[in-house]
């Protein structure tokens, strides 16, 4: 009998320049946890092109969908799956021309319904909730557009910025698709065991629902 994979997988954030520690805990993370998505932000710090090739490379091996942020060119050149961008129609079609529609463009960080309904009917392939400031108002607005969206529509969701397993697991078991870790993670020295933990959190909430 094969065992159903679980509902709520992980999806880690990339910062732009790569670091030895970084790839190191990136490896191990990857080896250890049920990760859905990579993606490669393009933060204040210009993205080294070496390094986004090393990951085309390590995600492909695995099977690991592989987006870069907001920058569809660029996504082109290094054969990436796709693009993760700001939530905007213009935006969102000019990205689907150049990269067609058998790439994955996902839209965040959503904080309003009409947006993400608007995003989802004109094709993204997952619809992202977040907030700009991580404060508690903020926090529980994610909360209940990640309920709702569940409830009700089809397309994927995601949970952005998660920082702790006690989140994840919340998240996941409101109905959260993919749960997108902050990139401040890996500046934690023990990350490769934060990600295997807030894993196991996924695992609990797939098993309580």
């Amino acid at each position: 009998m094969v065992e159903a994979m679980p509902h709520c997988r992980l999806y880690l954030t990339l910062p732009a320049r790569p670091s030895a520690a970084l790839e190191s805990s990136l490896a191990q993370a990857l080896a250890e946890a049920d990760v859905a998505c990579v993606l490669l932000c393009n933060d204040m710090a210009p993205i080294d092109n070496s390094w986004a090739f090393r990951l085309r490379e390590l995600t492909l091996a695995r099977e690991i969908a592989f987006l870069i942020e907001n920058d569809a060119p660029r996504a082109e050149t290094i054969g990436a799956d796709g693009i993760h961008i700001t939530a905007d129609v213009a935006l969102y079609r000019s990205a689907r021309d150049k990269l067609g529609q058998l790439a994955i463009i996902g839209v965040g960080c959503i904080e309003s319904r009409h947006d993400a309904m608007t995003m989802a009917e004109l094709g993204a392939d997952y619809v992202a909730f977040g907030h700009a400031e991580a404060n508690e108002t903020a926090c529980e607005l994610r909360v209940e557009l990640i309920a709702w969206w569940s409830e009700i529509f089809v397309a994927p969701c995601v949970a952005w910025d998660v920082e702790t397993a006690e989140e994840a697991e919340r998240l996941a078991g409101l109905g959260a698709d993919f749960i997108a870790l902050s990139t401040a993670i890996w500046q934690a020295e023990d990350v490769a065991q934060r990600i295997a933990t807030i894993g196991a959190a996924l695992r609990r909430a797939r098993t309580a629902a």
